[in-house]
């Protein structure tokens, strides 16, 4: 789904929801699946120019109040008509964008913790043990762990023009990614000055169009939270995983983001899980940062290092009893539907 014209309260709900774009008319050589448009920008004079040019292509207009003639215009050009305060719950509802592709994102909170290990394992246990196509996307843009992947012929810099062109296709994106134990992963940038230049937009159309290929999206968003790519990978995430395994640094490094990045992003610390956490002591890092603990990744000192020991580092990894177990139960956070338990009759008010 492509949105036109969204108002600023819609564009941070629904980011990487849906794909956005300023203008229907830079649409003209595209194929479209569904289009939502935002009366708040797109005026009702042109909604019958845009039913002609995208005449098959089911189109839902937000609006905030319904006059007869918006009413009956819609229902006869077979438009959708919903209300600006539910938008979201129609997605899910009416578009059942709420069974839509789950996105798995991996921060670090410092550098060095093995989120491009930690994302390719989990990844791969999702295909191999869960039957799901998986694509990765290495949206760390300055550590990327390309050394997991030795020889690697693609990068996010090959598919950049087509990023900034809006134009990147399907086939375009799966031609550019590495197969890697079951599942495609684009590694990152190798040339990191262009980090700061990718755009919002650039990530979002990246992220609509891997949804498109794949039922699980995994992203390894890296430790520095400066650019779009790891932004945009952090805000259209399902599950957010925070990598952690030392108390002072996480705290520390923890509340600062959370003041000045999560919180203005929307995110609070129950939109967070912790993994990696196995520290040296006994101190409860999860009860310390306020964060719920899912697993615990054996600590390694250096734990990129240690890979590159290995021709096959993925498969030294999940070979390792404690991580595949941890890894495991990561895959089965992101794929598992809660169950609906019914409520014992003498607690019920």
């Amino acid at each position: 789904m492509i949105a036109i014209g969204l108002r600023e309260s819609l564009e941070r709900e629904l980011a990487g929801r849906v794909e956005r774009v300023e203008d229907w008319h830079d649409l003209a050589s595209r194929e479209v699946d569904a289009l939502l448009l935002d009366a708040k920008h797109v005026p009702e004079t042109e909604l019958y120019e845009i039913r002609e040019r995208f005449a098959e292509t089911p189109i839902t207009y937000i609006v905030d109040e319904f006059t007869s003639a918006l009413t009956a215009f819609a229902a006869a050009h077979n438009i959708r008509l919903v209300h600006a305060s539910r938008v979201l719950s129609y997605l899910d509802e009416a578009i059942g964008q709420g069974q839509s592709t789950p996105i798995l994102a991996f921060w670090g909170v410092y550098p060095r913790l093995g989120t491009t290990t930690i994302a390719l394992a989990v990844a791969h246990v999702l295909a191999a043990q869960h039957g799901k196509s998986v694509g990765v996307l290495d949206l760390n843009a300055y550590d990327a762990g390309t050394s997991l992947v030795p020889g690697a012929e693609h990068h996010l810099d090959d598919i950049l023009s087509y990023l900034v062109q809006q134009k990147l296709d399907p086939e375009t994106l799966q031609a550019s990614m590495e197969p890697v134990l079951r599942v495609k992963y684009l590694p990152g940038l190798q040339n990191q000055t262009r980090a700061l230049a990718i755009t919002p937009e650039q990530v979002r159309h990246l992220l609509q169009v891997a949804r498109s290929q794949f039922e699980v999206l995994v992203l390894d968003v890296g430790s520095v939270l400066n650019t779009a790519l790891a932004l945009e990978g952090l805000q259209a995430a399902t599950h957010r995983y925070v990598v952690a395994n030392d108390l002072v640094a996480t705290q520390r490094q923890l509340l600062r983001q959370m003041d000045y990045v999560l919180r203005p992003l929307g995110m609070e610390p129950s939109d967070l899980m912790l993994i990696g956490s196995q520290v040296h002591g006994k101190t409860n890092v999860a009860k310390s940062v306020g964060l719920m603990q899912l697993a615990s990744i054996p600590y390694y000192p250096s734990i990129d290092l240690y890979a590159e020991q290995s021709q096959e580092p993925m498969k030294v990894f999940l070979g390792e009893k404690t991580f595949r177990k941890a890894v495991e139960t990561i895959a089965q956070s992101a794929v598992t539907t809660p169950a609906t338990t019914e409520v014992a009759e003498s607690v019920r008010a």
